[in-house]
């Protein structure tokens, strides 16, 4: 495997938006700068609160321009009227078609005033006299409307991740001036993606929670957050860095951290404090709120996207179907985070090739006329609803609806390693099989020792052969495969499940596991052994005590059979003739996540290394994995 040892302050910007900051965006050619200028001004919101706001407008001005906009937690970097950055948006034709772009630090990050709160709530909605974003996006574009010259009045917002939270925080908004947004692997809600995932705490986000969470003295251009790398064991000038794995291992316990985020860590408090989905949690679920929506919108993302396919799928749908104006529109490709934006030729993920030009040809053919119609009345729009790449086919597909309910299933029971179509019939005693979960070797969620800032994206379609023979990892497989079939949908794995302790984490992989004797291709990465590869298609994972809901856990009563359902989100893929469908169940992927004590306790963020111990673990035959298909 390639070396990555990624910086943890190259890695902060990242987070969430891979392409947000304007430092990360793709270089373009310098002639744009000879074609626009760039302006800084403060906005002042009804409040009395300023939002820095970076303008850059068309040096022709014998004509009107609709604006772009994004609204950053990320910074409008490089600050300084005269210092102009290596791109003003990633798609060279809208640059070249002629657009207001405009940036702006959300409030109470960078050279904005304020205090800033992560995926703050809606508060107007429930106060008029509050403010939030929606308030903050309806202030800047009334300002715009009565200021902001040689502008035509429509406007567009976009964005990745945060910024495309705060894309349909800006839709909701319903300013008159807003006519369409595409919003690129929007946050929803943080206890299902990013830092939380069903109860359990991503731990490979921990390197960049102080820059989250760290007070901000007021506004400034330079970081206020440090990081302290030497607490990692990075000495940079030496090009040392730890074992991701035995680095978390050797803490294991979520309470040990101290030296790395202090207690004046907001976000961290937050995190900690919030360990059930509360009344907090629940106010900052984001896709209740996107109702009666106006405005065109379009959601942007991808089959890979480890960071936010929850926020992804979850806000369309919610838009769908209840925000009908807004003729909610779906891409969904093969893409990881961030990667829409990027001008790629041929698309890997990992050792998995998806095709040539995908992000090129959605730039040009979907992102390009969308805005040129929505917001000039220029050609014609993408006319689709649904637009989905089959990860197994490499192929596109069109839908007129996300397609949650096929009508038809395919039911396999777990037992014997292998995916059976009936349960079997002739058993005196209960049918299981036992592995052991121990919390001081726990399964690697990545194979090899590299040092992450946090989760990488190819472990998404990493191949799983690594974990498949060891003893604490249950595998079950199909028959070679003698027609495809064709999976869309979501997934349900049903598994009926004890342990002889009270408390355990369940972890479900949904695998494509390619022919023995499949020949080699020639976009085959070298050095690559394709064939037998068993490539991640989906991970499923859940925190057991939730199991009944995540308002408030309980324990598993020991050795007694009790059913979990975990969570698998949607996919679109086509397990090929030849192949086989494989399905894995483990009770740790350390340290993508954190480690279950198994010992339960009321809190785990306070657990101690005492608390946690070696558990044995059943999965019984009435288990069931349920494919919707096509």
């Amino acid at each position: 495997m390639k070396q990555q040892n990624y910086l943890l302050l190259f890695l902060v910007p990242l987070l969430f938006a891979t392409c947000s900051d304007s430092s990360a965006e793709p270089e373009a050619p310098s002639a744009w700068k000879e074609d626009y200028t760039k302006q800084e001004i403060t906005i002042e919101m009804r409040d009395g609160i300023k939002l820095f706001t970076t303008i850059y407008s068309p040096v022709d001005t014998s004509k009107s321009y609709p604006v772009l906009m994004q609204r950053t937690p990320y910074s409008c970097r490089p600050y300084g009227a005269d210092t102009l950055p290596g791109s003003i948006n990633h798609n060279p034709d809208l640059v070249s078609s002629g657009y207001i772009f405009i940036k702006q630090d959300v409030r109470g990050r960078w050279m904005s005033e304020g205090e800033y709160e992560n995926t703050k709530p809606p508060y107007s909605l429930f106060d008029s006299s509050a403010t939030d974003e929606l308030t903050d996006t309806w202030d800047t574009f009334e300002w715009l409307a009565n200021n902001l010259k040689n502008y035509n009045g429509n406007a567009g917002l976009y964005g990745t991740s945060y910024p495309g939270w705060t894309t349909l925080v800006g839709a909701r908004a319903n300013h008159p001036a807003i006519k369409a947004v595409i919003a690129s692997a929007p946050v929803t809600n943080f206890y299902f993606e990013d830092f939380n995932r069903y109860g359990l705490f991503a731990l490979n986000y921990l390197p960049v929670i102080h820059a989250f969470g760290t007070p901000r003295p007021g506004p400034t251009d330079t970081a206020w957050y440090q990081n302290d790398k030497e607490a990692y064991g990075i000495v940079d000038s030496s090009k040392i860095y730890p074992d991701y794995y035995d680095f978390f291992r050797d803490r294991l316990t979520l309470n040990d951290y101290w030296d790395v985020l202090d207690s004046s860590n907001f976000f961290w408090k937050n995190i900690r404090e919030h360990a059930n989905y509360d009344e907090y949690r629940k106010k900052r679920a984001w896709d209740q709120y996107y109702n009666d929506i106006q405005c065109q919108v379009m959601v942007l993302g991808g089959w890979n996207d480890e960071q936010n396919l929850y926020g992804i799928l979850n806000s369309f749908k919610h838009i769908a179907a209840n925000s009908p104006d807004a003729n909610a529109q779906l891409v969904m490709g093969p893409w990881a985070h961030g990667i829409p934006s990027r001008a790629d030729s041929a698309y890997y993920l990992g050792n998995v090739f998806y095709g040539y030009d995908l992000s090129k040809i959605y730039m040009e053919d979907v992102e390009y006329p969308y805005f040129e119609k929505h917001l000039k009345g220029n050609g014609k729009a993408p006319d689709f609803q649904v637009k989905l790449y089959d990860t197994g086919k490499n192929e596109w597909d069109y839908f007129d609806e996300f397609p949650e309910d096929t009508g038809k299933e395919l039911t396999y029971f777990l037992y014997n390693e292998r995916m059976n179509a009936a349960y079997p019939e002739n058993t005196q005693t209960e049918n299981y099989q036992t592995y052991i979960s121990d919390p001081f070797h726990p399964v690697p969620g990545l194979e090899g020792d590299n040092w992450y800032g946090m989760a990488p994206k190819f472990y998404f379609t990493a191949d799983q052969r690594f974990t498949e023979k060891r003893p604490d990892v249950l595998t079950f497989e199909t028959d070679v495969l003698t027609e495809d079939i064709n999976v869309v949908g979501e997934i349900k794995a049903i598994i009926d499940f004890a342990t002889d302790h009270d408390a355990a984490d369940l972890y479900v992989k949904v695998i494509d596991v390619n022919p023995l004797d499949r020949i080699p291709e020639y976009t085959d990465k070298e050095g690559i052994k394709m064939n037998g590869y068993q490539r991640l298609v989906r991970a499923g994972y859940i925190r057991g005590r939730y199991r009944n809901g995540f308002e408030q856990g309980e324990p598993f009563i020991k050795n007694q059979k009790t059913t979990v359902e975990v969570p698998l989100l949607d996919v679109f893929h086509t397990f090929k003739k030849g192949h086989k469908i494989m399905i894995q169940i483990q009770s740790s992927m350390f340290p993508i996540f954190d480690m279950n004590p198994q010992n339960y306790v009321e809190d785990i963020y306070n657990a101690e290394k005492k608390d946690f111990a070696v558990a044995m673990h059943m999965v019984f035959a009435t288990s069931k994995i349920v494919l919707p298909v096509k």
